[in-house]
């Protein structure tokens, strides 16, 4: 006898890409460690199409 014909397709894990993941951070308190080991703390406000931060520190906001 043949075995039961429905089978379950393969699960694949659910990918978040980049920029989803950078817009799913605004309002969350970031930590970025740059290229030049410069690091910046603080709170993501937002970014633009090239991915350019802008974040709140306490003392004020940085561009």
């Amino acid at each position: 006898m043949a075995a039961n014909a429905t089978t379950n397709p393969p699960q694949v894990p659910s990918q978040v890409l980049p920029l989803e993941l950078v817009d799913k951070c605004i309002g969350s308190r970031i930590h970025i460690v740059m290229k030049s080991d410069k690091e910046i703390v603080g709170t993501l406000l937002g970014f633009d199409d090239f991915v350019m931060k802008s974040h709140q520190k306490e003392d004020g906001l940085l561009n």
